[in-house]
């Protein structure tokens, strides 16, 4: 869990690990844990950088005995301080919060995406039910608040040719490390799998002969998703290698004792969703290229509708129970593929 500052009311701890804790009881994702709890800390540690209350304030009861005290005061806007606890959070400090954290930049000197911020308004709003729920509060101060209106983007996809560079590369090294990165890569090109999924993979969630994956997606919904033949052919020659690794055979370590189908190659350890997503960067550096598990499902969805390929069915491979994802994902691709359909019509070409 992202850290609270220190100093703050250990009961600010007890709030957002109580929420998690309560979200794992109803089979929440790790990912989603992590967002959530990122998002809840972020507030608390801006609000414990606010100066205290005066003496004798007392939090309005609505903003417009807030308006009203302010203007009195001679102020051109409600003043906010550092609330005592979750009863104190007013609409002010999440509006000025959003605000102020969506204005930062990133870690990597890049503006705050609108999707960004939209997760963390979602991400405090359940925070907020949640408190309600548990009786810490009596109303939401997020009651009146619309979520951020986020503009469609046209989402980046993979080429074919930088997908078969990626796949060069890994089989040019000749190491376990080069046939487990290739599989790696087909199964994320091929099934459009999140990366939490294919992490999670045991070596029992493999049928070659059916070639299907069974995967646990969000919700923890499990299901299964499809893979071709060439995919299933390299992961059974890396079943072959992990088989040798993990005996200890050909390594002169001690034999593997876990069951995960993806073995980190320098320790021997499951590879975890963050090593997958480092495995992948780090083949894309080889190459020059830019790239992340997620681009592939984003590929996929978008070669899966060019070729023809049904709506239904992909929301299955996906794992979708809503079509505004196949909406979102179907996008990646569809200035492409009204390109290819403008050219194949030739109106144009008439006059």
């Amino acid at each position: 869990m992202a850290k609270i500052v220190e100093g703050a009311d250990p009961v600010w701890e007890l709030l957002v690990s109580g929420w998690l804790q309560s979200l794992t009881a109803e089979g929440k994702a790790q990912e989603t844990l992590t967002a959530y709890g990122k998002a809840a800390t972020a507030l608390i540690n801006w609000m414990m950088a606010l100066p205290p209350p005066p003496s004798g304030y007392a939090t309005p009861g609505s903003r417009r005995a807030a308006r009203a005290a302010a203007a009195a005061a001679g102020q051109d806007r409600i003043p906010i301080y550092r609330p005592a606890g979750a009863e104190g959070i007013t609409q002010d400090h999440i509006e000025r919060f959003l605000v102020e954290w969506g204005s930062e930049t990133t870690r990597l000197g890049k503006p705050r995406s609108d999707s960004a911020i939209n997760q963390y308004f979602r991400s405090l709003q359940q925070w907020f039910a949640w408190l309600i729920a548990d009786e810490e509060i009596e109303a939401s101060p997020m009651a009146n608040l619309s979520p951020p209106k986020i503009g469609e983007r046209l989402r980046p996809i993979l080429a074919a040719d930088e997908i078969t560079a990626l796949l060069k590369a890994c089989q040019a090294d000749k190491t376990i490390g080069g046939v487990r990165d290739e599989a790696i890569i087909r199964v994320l090109a091929d099934s459009g799998g999140r990366r939490s999924a294919i992490a999670g993979l045991d070596v029992d969630d493999v049928d070659i002969e059916k070639r299907l994956l069974t995967v646990i997606s969000k919700g923890d919904r499990e299901h299964q998703i499809s893979i071709g033949l060439t995919t299933a052919r390299v992961l059974n020659r890396y079943l072959r290698k992990r088989a040798a690794w993990r005996s200890g055979k050909r390594t002169g370590q001690q034999p593997i004792q876990h069951n995960g189908l993806w073995i980190s190659w320098r320790t021997g350890d499951r590879l975890t969703p963050d090593g997958l997503y480092q495995a992948v960067q780090a083949r894309g550096r080889e190459i020059g290229i830019r790239v992340h598990p997620h681009l592939f499902r984003h590929t996929l969805a978008h070669e899966w509708l060019d070729a023809g390929g049904g709506e239904q069915t992909l929301m299955d491979q996906m794992g979708w129970s809503s079509p505004q994802m196949l909406k979102r994902y179907g996008a990646a691709g569809r200035a492409k593929r009204a390109h290819r359909e403008h050219d194949r019509l030739g109106l144009g070409d008439r006059y």
